[in-house]
């Protein structure tokens, strides 16, 4: 008589992995990767509202100095990024079209300008559509890769030009700016499109090609289909942010009596000049 096998009450541990050639989403390394993003783009808010205050207070360029500097930064960051790439050409990765990679030297012009335009679409893209890939990163190689720097750092940046805006400069988007990001949004995607036909490549994942990853592009069907309810995805998304925006500031002016924060745009900034 067979005797039956041993069922044990605690669940079998995952097979470990090494965290310097290996990323995984949903792992401990995940979460570590998110806290260190989370706490970098809270530490930034925190500096620019401590200097926008003094500002306010006393005069001077404090905030908008920081504010210049980190956009040098992410020139600077992005002028290495995009040389090495074309020193290591490839067709398939190499050209600046994902929206992550164009959208990134938008928030940076946004930080130099304060132009409106250049807000929204850092708002929108940078919360609506590449803060997705904090919870749903497609990437396999670990710390010991340069890649891994420059997926996380790219990311990183444009969600935290977005965050900063609003939390230390106020900005709040509007009805105008929803529509503004919705249609250049629209034409990027159409022109993707297009491209990745014409030249065999998946940028943004609005090409056929597929990838074995756990990003949310995965559960939206095969190609071309998945293209639509992209652009349907994307245009919810951003209804949301502007829905959720409009009711923060409902919540905060009517049930708890709160003025909003102050609004610091190109005609009110505390420093006369805004160009780099």
């Amino acid at each position: 008589m067979q005797s039956s096998p041993t069922i044990s009450p605690f669940p079998t541990p995952l097979p470990s992995y090494d965290w310097a050639t290996e990323f995984r989403a949903f792992t401990g390394f995940h979460w570590v990767v998110l806290a260190v993003c989370i706490g970098s783009m809270a530490a930034f808010c925190i500096i620019g509202k401590q200097l926008l205050r003094r500002d306010l207070e006393s005069g001077g360029r404090r905030e908008a100095n920081f504010r210049k500097l980190l956009a040098w930064s992410i020139l600077l960051t992005q002028g290495f990024i995009f040389a090495r790439r074309m020193v290591y050409f490839d067709l398939q990765d190499s050209l600046p079209l994902h929206m992550c990679r164009l959208g990134v030297w938008i928030a940076a012009w946004q930080l130099f300008t304060l132009n409106r335009n250049a807000r929204a679409l850092t708002c929108f893209w940078g919360i609506g559509l590449s803060a997705q890939v904090f919870f749903t990163p497609y990437i396999k190689v670990g710390y010991t890769d340069l890649s891994f720097y420059i997926y996380w750092l790219n990311h990183l940046q444009i969600v935290g030009c977005a965050v900063y805006d609003i939390s230390v400069l106020g900005y709040r988007p509007n009805g105008r700016d929803f529509r503004f990001a919705s249609i250049w949004g629209l034409v990027y995607a159409a022109a993707t499109v297009g491209l990745n036909a014409l030249l065999g490549t998946n940028y943004s994942y609005l090409g056929s090609g597929t990838h074995d990853g756990v990003s949310l592009v995965d559960k939206l069907g095969p190609y071309p289909q998945r293209t639509i309810w992209m652009s349907l995805g994307a245009l919810f998304v951003f209804a949301l942010i502007l829905g959720g925006s409009k009711l923060a500031m409902f919540v905060r002016t009517k049930v708890f009596k709160k003025p909003l924060p102050r609004f610091i745009g190109p005609e009110n900034a505390p420093d006369a000049t805004l160009s780099p």
